[in-house]
């Protein structure tokens, strides 16, 4: 986190690669914002928040994923570079998107890790809600209180530590139980359609259980797609369980 401190407000390039996509590096307020288009007029737009523990800034992954979304659902994709920690709390990031949010009324809030533990909380402040959430093995309760120790010799990414300090320093002077930042402890009477995606191998699997089953609970329209031994935000990397999952996104998305 010390080092992140150091770049952390440093202006962000986009990485040399072949894009599917028409992509560009815009701004919005003070924070960097990339957006791609498909070839053809999109249908939707899909408002995605990148995740990194809420310390790293967004990989080549996310890049690429994003890329081959846009280009194979066909919808615009705005992902804000919001500001990190340990500069910054989830305060500044809550302000922005509720700008971002109110100008660019997109259809759908897809994140991952600590991007879908932001979208979720995020949406459960709004009264204006999407119409449909999608979630890659989001993080949703950075207080870190389940028992994990199942998952801490399985989970090759994650560390129980180091995440439970990310999440109070992220939380700022707000409880690491609050639902801002622990979507787990929030509320669900009017959640929009959600589609969640888990790895058996992961340290958030246990929590995703809950926060599905939660959705459940209060009725609405839910599907938690299971990859039996899969890791961390397996839907975004190079291995066929992937393409699977993208063809579900795909549907769901378009649907």
């Amino acid at each position: 986190m010390k080092r992140r401190s150091r770049v952390e407000d440093r202006p962000y390039k986009l990485p040399f690669m072949f894009y599917r996509s028409r992509v560009e590096l815009t701004e919005y307020e003070d924070v960097q914002v990339i957006r791609f288009y498909p070839k053809q007029k999109a249908s939707k737009t899909v408002l995605y928040l990148h995740g990194g523990a809420y310390v790293q800034q967004i990989s080549f992954f996310h890049i690429r994923y994003c890329d081959t979304l846009c280009y194979a659902a066909n919808v615009n994709i705005v992902i804000p570079l919001y500001k990190l920690s340990p500069n910054h709390t989830w305060e500044e990031t809550y302000s922005f998107l509720a700008s971002l949010y109110a100008d660019e009324k997109p259809d759908v809030i897809m994140g991952d890790s600590a991007g879908g533990g932001l979208a979720a909380g995020f949406v459960q402040t709004l009264s204006d809600k999407p119409s449909k959430v999608c979630l890659l093995s989001p993080w949703v309760d950075v207080s870190m209180k389940s028992d994990y120790s199942d998952y801490v010799k399985k989970d090759p990414m994650l560390g129980v530590d180091g995440l439970r300090e990310m999440g109070r320093i992220w939380a700022g002077n707000l409880d690491a139980s609050d639902q801002k930042i622990s979507p787990l402890y929030g509320a669900f009477d009017d959640f929009p359609e959600t589609l969640i995606f888990t790895g058996t191998r992961e340290i958030f699997y246990p929590d995703v259980l809950k926060f599905h089953q939660k959705l459940v609970q209060a009725g609405l329209k839910t599907e938690l797609v299971t990859g039996m031994g899969m890791n961390h935000v397996y839907p975004m990397y190079p291995i066929p369980e992937a393409r699977k999952a993208l063809e579900t996104v795909i549907r769901f998305l378009t649907a």
